[in-house]
């Protein structure tokens, strides 16, 4: 069974949320029209207001209905999928609503603001038989994939062993004045956010290890708040910010492939950011946070630069699979995870990546920060069940989770 067309709704119409809906915009420009924008949906109803203009741009001056509560909306819109760009400690409560609603999601990354949150929303898909879509982009680049294809079938790397990652950067502004100008975001605060960089843009090169290495196995790790900045909330006043600047972790896999990443914004003066993969006979090197231009390296000084690597992949692919991972001639990662959760909800096909897949990446994230609140090292398993829950504890409660 097919549906003709997917009537849409962005819930959440802030900073990330544009970059989905110009990936929207982009399918139809390229005159993919498998769906439609039917709601836009955001407290602040300006912003909404906003993208429901935007939108109808390219659907012959059709504009989507602007809603400020999510519950109105659902109450009075046949929908089909909603795309879920809201704040982390909203993600569960706002996907859960649509799944009893009878409507499929995507939701941005982390899944959840604590494991036991995605929990909930993997648990509420399969009882109301909805897809739930983890918006992961950086796997579907060509540089990752590229990366994957030399590592698992091209076994151009020998056996894996090991990894790392440095992002390393501080501040350009005076780092002995607390108090910053910036207003206070719900990034900054724990309850809202989960946790900073490891959990909210981390989530994304934990599923390249997983994609390129299989299942995590254990986590050692330190996380710390090292500058202990303040931001101005809402009515001028300076609170501190309650989630990490820094966190360095030793993680291993069942595969036996064990590595490191080093993860700071505490560090001013030169900046570091590159990521490694080593195997037995040769690594893949790129500059960078994430594999976009990887370098392979032999043994003996042999070396294939990253274009010649990324073209050799590209025309390795087969038809069928080259329209899968990249439908339409699409590379762009963005476009292709939406793209990806489009189609599956019209095929009612399982997303490349679903629920589980999103809070496997997340769990890892999660068991940095419980390795440090323990301060000894946690088992993937432990803290993926929701056996391990110390440093989420405060969190899960205060969202009755």
């Amino acid at each position: 069974m097919q549906t003709e067309k997917v009537r849409l709704a962005i819930i959440g119409c802030g900073g990330m949320a544009g970059a989905h809906l110009n990936a929207y915009i982009g399918l139809k420009n390229r005159g993919i029209d498998i769906f439609d924008f039917v709601a836009m949906c955001d407290v602040d109803t300006d912003r909404a207001k906003g993208f429901a203009v935007r939108a109808a741009e390219v659907q012959g001056g059709v504009e989507p209905k602007v809603y400020g509560d999510i519950d109105k909306m659902l109450e009075e819109e046949t929908l089909d999928g909603a795309d879920i760009c809201g704040p982390h400690f909203l993600h569960h409560s706002l996907a859960i609503a649509c799944f009893e609603a009878g409507v499929d999601v995507i939701v941005e990354k982390p899944l959840g603001v604590t494991v036991r949150a995605g929990w909930k929303m993997i648990k509420s898909a399969e009882a109301h038989n909805r897809i739930l879509a983890t918006a992961e982009q950086v796997r579907r680049w060509v540089g990752p994939r590229t990366v994957e294809w030399l590592i698992n079938k091209e076994k151009r790397i020998g056996a894996p062993r090991m990894f790392f990652r440095q992002s390393v950067s501080g501040t350009n502004k005076d780092p002995e004045n607390l108090l910053r100008d910036e207003m206070t975001t719900w990034r900054k605060d724990k309850l809202t956010s989960g946790g900073n960089g490891i959990i909210d843009g981390g989530v994304h090169y934990i599923d390249l290890l997983i994609y390129f290495f299989g299942e995590p196995d254990e986590v050692y790790a330190r996380s710390e708040n090292l500058n202990q900045y303040q931001f101005k909330e809402a009515g001028g006043n300076h609170v501190p910010q309650t989630v990490e600047d820094t966190a360095l972790a030793t993680i291993t896999f069942k595969s036996g492939v064990i590595g490191q990443w080093v993860n700071t914004g505490a560090a001013p003066g030169r900046s570091i950011g590159y990521n490694s993969y080593h195997g037995s006979i040769g690594s893949i090197y790129s500059t960078g946070g994430y594999p976009q231009s990887p370098e392979l390296q032999l043994w003996d000084g042999n070396v294939d630069d990253p274009d010649t690597l990324q073209r050799t992949y590209m025309a390795s692919l087969g038809p069928e699979e080259k329209g899968r991972l990249f439908p339409h001639g699409i590379t762009e990662g963005v476009m292709l995870e939406v793209y990806d959760f489009l189609d599956a909800v019209r095929t009612r096909r399982r997303p490349e990546l679903d629920g589980v897949d999103g809070l496997k990446a997340q769990a890892v994230c999660n068991a940095i920060y419980e390795s440090g609140w323990l301060g000894q090292a946690v088992k993937f398993d432990d803290v993926y069940n929701d056996r391990v829950t110390g440093y989420q504890d405060e969190i899960n409660e205060r969202w009755e989770i």
